[in-house]
């Protein structure tokens, strides 16, 4: 995994924000530094321009400490984050409690505007208080600045931020005395080298104008649609069949409707193409001990039925979400599994390497960056696409992605509108294979020459019910 990590038993944890979540919580399950449920850190929102400080823009720096061009864009971009408005959650309490600290007079009259751009209401990065955003976020800073000796007499800092530091200075002294902190860094470990395969969506800004994206002729698309759609045929494959009356209920999806025979049956499909995979691996008598990796995970319904299928192989859980793997954690040790890992951490975080990728309906481009990681690490893919409409460009695939397509979808605009109409057109299954197809020879331009499109069985069991299998 990426560093910072961690690792407790067979749980590894990978990322600034989730690894301070895991050792507070070995701390204090109750620390004021944890959100709701314990499940997040408090004032860390995945919408918020200081996420990307915390995962990306400072951990980059301290890793490069000796540029110190590297280091000045990162001060300069806080800089620019402390100068922009103040913006809570709730106003109107920030306002009361700075009325209360002094720092607004009580009977000043402010428009919302002015009132927002006020200096003293940025005491800390989420208003009057600190809180586990300002405490990450001058922990590498203040790595970074001591690493960089006396170069930082020629960092120059904006008020805002200098004085930002001044008080976390204070704040980070009286709680070395309280959180053993010594104890919490002790038991931070340090993992993989892999080669960085990180995928970073690009920013809302970056996205194609809608006053800019050229007319598409729907006449000329639909036809290319149907001539893309006769040219590649679905594969019928076989299933072995699943005992599901003589299986454990913690194999099951845990609920008690009629998507609970669905999510089986797609379940069911999945394993077949992994069945297909494992079958060719061992054929080439390589690896001795194949692992699989289950991206996207959720609470685990596809790891854990491929890892009791599959006793002899390592499956490993990557997520996002500590409240979706703390119930697959839970499943695991009630099924007595052993060959089972869970990894909390993004998907672009993940280093180790591994034989087969898998994926049940991971939405939109994550299905294209589980794809980029069975490239980067030669590994076979089985994967069910979903929410095709929700395909955006990012660090890695540029789309269309294959040569093919390309000669056929010449645009961006031209390529979303078929995602689109793979969406919410009630006859979309032209749609939907055109975009799997693109994947598909995207695949087969690198390399891969076993590739075949299928259906989960049956159809109905989902709308996205194309199923991916390929290997090298």
């Amino acid at each position: 995994l990426q560093t910072p990590g961690c690792r407790t038993e067979n749980v590894f944890v990978s990322g600034v924000a989730n690894t301070t979540r895991h050792l507070l919580l070995l701390v204090d399950p109750k620390h004021p530094l944890l959100g709701h449920n314990a499940g997040c850190l408090s004032g860390i929102k995945e919408v918020s321009p200081w996420t990307k400080v915390v995962e990306v823009t400072l951990p980059q720096s301290l890793s490069r400490t000796t540029s110190l061009s590297e280091v000045e864009s990162a001060v300069t971009f806080l800089d620019e984050l402390f100068e922009k408005p103040f913006i809570g959650h709730n106003q109107r309490k920030v306002r009361h409690e700075a009325i209360k600290l002094g720092v607004l007079p009580p009977n000043g009259i402010l428009s919302h505007d002015e009132w927002a751009a006020l200096p003293v209401l940025r005491r800390y990065i989420h208003g009057l208080h600190p809180g586990a955003t300002d405490i990450l976020i001058f922990g590498m800073l203040h790595a970074t600045l001591l690493a960089l000796g006396h170069r930082v007499r020629d960092l120059q800092v904006g008020k805002l931020l200098h004085k930002w530091i001044e008080r976390m200075e204070e704040v980070t002294q009286t709680a070395q005395k309280s959180l053993r902190w010594e104890e919490m860094v002790s038991s931070v470990k340090s993992w993989g080298n892999e080669q960085n395969t990180e995928v970073e969506m690009k920013e809302e800004g970056d996205k194609i104008a809608e006053d800019k994206v050229d007319k598409v002729d729907m006449i000329e698309l639909e036809k290319t649609v149907r001539q893309l759609y006769d040219c590649v045929k679905y594969t019928d494959s076989p299933l072995s069949p699943v005992e599901w009356d003589s299986l454990s209920t913690l194999l099951k999806p845990q609920r008690h409707n009629a998507n609970n025979t669905k999510k089986m049956d797609q379940l069911h499909s999945m394993l077949g193409g992994v069945q297909t995979c494992v079958a060719q691996l061992r054929t080439a008598r390589q690896p001795s001990r194949i692992r699989i990796v289950d991206f996207c995970s959720g609470a685990g319904h596809l790891g854990i039925f491929i890892a009791h299928h599959f006793p002899d192989c390592e499956v490993v859980l990557v997520e996002t979400k500590w409240g979706s793997l703390r119930y697959a954690k839970e499943r695991i040790a009630g099924l007595g599994l052993n060959n089972v890992t869970l990894c909390l951490s993004h998907m672009g975080q993940f280093r180790g390497s591994f034989e087969v990728g898998i994926s049940l309906h991971a939405c939109g481009s994550a299905t294209d960056a589980v794809i980029q990681q069975c490239i980067t690490h030669n590994a076979a893919l089985v994967s069910s696409p979903c929410c095709y409409g929700k395909i955006v460009n990012f660090s890695v695939v540029e789309y269309p992605q294959s040569k093919l397509i390309r000669r056929e979808v010449s645009t961006f605009p031209q390529f979303m509108e078929i995602a689109r109409l793979a969406d919410h057109e009630s006859d979309n299954e032209e749609y939907m294979k055109c975009i799997d197809i693109d994947r598909l020879e995207a695949l087969r331009d690198v390399g891969y020459s076993f590739l075949e499109i299928r259906k989960l069985k049956p159809p109905t069991c989902s709308p996205k019910n194309n199923l991916l299998v390929a290997h090298r």
